[in-house]
């Protein structure tokens, strides 16, 4: 396939899954402080150990210490902090937020980052800081679009170690929502791990909103109309689509991550709706096993597979957003995702309201469908 082929497919994805709003480009500056950076990703056809990401940060050669990291604020986010030391000599520190309010903790991976012998206090007054690390880590991953926060401080640091203590970003902080592009302009402006999460996303949007509601919806509403085939349809769309889905998405989330890690509430609800996909099935194998088409009462196992199924599909419709909130979606994906949701609530409800109609012989209402 060639590169104009995959770029093209890509932007379908895009297109119907993540629509996309302008972002500021890979450079940020702050006028009120004069503090600048720029981060450039790699070429996407290097293997993923030769991908770095390249950082400049920019700002007047007196200032205390730099920031600049992945997040939504600083309370939570992803830090590279940077400090000159009166040897001439410049400190880098990875740190995490992780107790709100109270500094930054350093993490203990400092060889993660590598230090430019470009660093330098220029002819303008400014002092010039230059570093790389890899774009994806086990801990985290140097997203190609999102929100990335900055900071600076005044005061100047004590110590030249990478854990040594930092006072409040005095200087000023903010968040910026940045699109960053590759060294190379010819490649598109997704990260390896984007693409892998995108594809996730969409392999398990497809699975569990999208066929997996077919199957409810051909199971319940669609038996008058296929009245010997609604049956292997419904189990074979569970089985033939829904689970290679479900294992080839969670396949995708493992490589972009480089393993299975459930700290966060949409890695642990992913757990849940895998294993209870299974359960689900073999419920539903029982129900089959045991039916009874002369039975007078609705048996529990029966009422279990339809009430556990129910419960899975609104799981999974919590679970979208907590994904797109994780990847620092844009706005208006959640919005096509919830006009989404909306439809099939309306298309359920009416099809359930024409369904109890039909079964109860009412008159009205809905009477010209109950002749058809």
């Amino acid at each position: 396939m060639s590169t104009s082929i995959k770029k093209t497919v890509w932007r379908i994805v895009i297109f119907l899954f993540l629509f996309q709003v302008v972002y500021s480009d890979n450079k940020y500056c702050d006028k009120s402080t004069k503090y600048c950076f720029a981060i450039s990703l790699p070429n996407t056809t290097l293997p993923a150990s030769q991908q770095f990401a390249e950082f400049t940060l920019v700002a007047p050669n007196n200032v205390g210490w730099l920031g600049v990291g992945v997040g939504d604020s600083m309370l939570t986010g992803y830090l590279i902090v940077a400090w000159p030391n009166p040897d001439g000599s410049v400190t880098l520190s990875q740190r995490n937020s992780l107790n709100g309010y109270h500094e930054p903790t350093a993490s203990s991976n400092q060889q993660d980052l590598i230090l430019d012998n470009a660093t330098v206090s220029n002819s303008d007054g400014n002092l010039e800081i230059h570093f790389r690390r890899l774009v994806s880590l086990k801990a985290n991953t140097i997203p190609s679009k999102g929100k990335f926060l900055w900071a600076l401080g005044h005061h100047k640091v004590d110590g030249n170690n990478y854990d040594a203590s930092i006072s409040y970003h005095d200087g000023g902080m903010g968040v910026v929502k940045m699109q960053l592009t590759s060294d190379d302009k010819s490649t598109n402006y997704w990260t390896r791990y984007d693409k892998l999460i995108i594809a996730h996303a969409t392999i398990m949007f497809i699975a569990w909103l999208v066929c997996v509601p077919a199957a409810i919806y051909i199971a319940r509403f669609a038996r008058n109309l296929l009245p010997r085939s609604w049956f292997h349809i419904h189990w074979g769309i569970q089985v033939f689509l829904v689970v290679p889905l479900a294992i080839a998405g969670g396949s995708l989330s493992y490589v972009a991550v480089n393993g299975f890690f459930f700290d966060d509430p949409h890695k642990i609800i992913g757990l849940i709706l895998f294993i209870g996909l299974f359960v689900q099935l073999a419920i539903g194998g029982i129900h089959h096993k045991l039916f009874d088409p002369h039975r007078n009462f609705v048996p529990w196992w029966t009422q279990l597979h339809w009430w556990f199924g129910r419960a899975l599909v609104v799981l999974a419709v919590f679970q979208v957003p907590l994904g797109l909130s994780l990847y620092q979606a844009d706005i208006e994906l959640f919005y096509f995702y919830y006009i989404y949701i909306f439809i099939l609530l309306i298309s359920f409800s009416f099809l359930s309201i024409r369904k109890w109609n039909i079964s109860n012989g009412v008159k009205n209402g809905f009477r010209k469908m109950d002749d058809e």
